[in-house]
């Protein structure tokens, strides 16, 4: 029973489908074949079909009457449980694709906010070595004015002497 499970709860989901009160009793469930399980003295397998049924919320027992349930309606009408299993399994399929795009899309994020500190970090070196070499230039602008100062004291001062003697 359980290997061909999904077959059994769709064609029983239609079953409860068709009748009127959208209910039946679990005994009067039908095989793979369409034979009612209790015409085959096979109590037990359509007393477990029947829990496996509830146990995924499309029917409701009571006593051994089975229910359908407002889901297991929806499911029934949108296509039957084969169905719903496949497209169950495309959204997890898809939400799997989209999970891994956006884990690949947050891994490169995090590798050009990587990058980014990287360069803001040569950026901030550079500053501070352009800075360093505009102070050494203004030193150098300050030591090349003080040696022309001196140079015109020092070449101004002997002409000084000669033409006063």
């Amino acid at each position: 029973m359980y290997d061909n499970l999904n077959e059994l709860i769709d064609i029983n989901l239609r079953l409860l489908k068709e009748k009127e009160e959208n209910s039946e009793f679990f005994l009067d469930f039908l095989n793979l074949e369409g034979e009612q399980f209790c015409q085959l003295g096979k109590f037990k397998e359509a007393e477990r079909l029947a829990e496996n049924m509830q146990f995924k919320g499309l029917i409701e027992i009571n006593d051994e009457l089975a229910i359908l349930t407002e889901l297991g309606y929806k499911i029934s009408k949108n296509g039957g449980w084969k169905k719903h299993i496949q497209n169950q399994f495309d959204k997890d399929l898809n939400n799997k694709r989209i999970k891994g795009h956006k884990e690949k899309l947050e891994l490169d994020n995090l590798k050009l906010q990587k990058e980014n500190l990287e360069h803001q970090k040569s950026v901030r070196d550079r500053d501070g070595q352009i800075r360093n070499l505009t102070i050494d230039n203004l030193r150098l602008g300050n030591w090349d004015i003080r040696f022309r100062w001196y140079l015109a004291v020092i070449t101004y001062a002997p002409h000084q002497l000669h033409i006063g003697s």
